[in-house]
Order: structure tokens, then sequence, then C-alpha cells
């Protein structure tokens, strides 16, 4: 239920990793399909919060559940090794 912003592609692409459970990880741009405010990991609601205009996207698939967004939160893919969690690209489509 832990989350954290970084930084992919580039230095100011913010993104936010968020742990589901002991084993389950998944990460998406912070900013909403709307008109790119920073999205809020709510895990506890199991949802991706927009302030700016009450939008939220389900936080295990990214996809819009309420608010003006149509459109999923873009998904980064993540590899897992050695420990480490590591953005390796972004998903093209979603569950």
């Amino acid at each position: 239920g832990k989350s954290l912003v970084f930084a992919y592609p580039g230095e100011h692409d913010k993104c936010v990793l968020t742990r589901l459970d002991s084993d389950t990880f998944v990460a998406y741009s912070q900013a909403c399909t709307h008109l790119s405010c920073a999205v809020i990991p709510e895990p506890e609601k199991g949802r991706l919060y927009c302030p700016c205009h009450e939008g939220a996207f389900d936080i295990a698939s990214g996809n819009p559940i309420a608010g003006p967004p149509r459109r999923p939160l873009p998904r980064i893919k993540l590899d897992f090794q050695d420990g480490a969690i590591f953005a390796t690209g972004l998903v093209s489509t979603y569950e």
C-alpha cells in the first residue's frame, strides 16, 4: 500500500509506483489524462485520485472510474532484478 514518485523517461516526467500487495507493483504516469494534474495514490480506496476535477483511476488497471478522464493513465513497464525495480518502457495495451 505504499507509493513513491519517480521520473521516467525524462527528469520532468513524473510517475507513481504503488505496491498493491507483497508481490504486486504498478506504475503509471502521474499526469491525469484529462488536464495533466498530478494524480494522488489512494491504495486504501483502490484508486489514483485527481483533485483538480474529481477524477479517479483504478489503481490496478489505470482505467478511469470517475470524473472527466476518459483515457487510462499510461502504464509503465516494470522489471525486477536482484531486489531492485526498474522502469523499462510503456505498456501498449491495458487488460
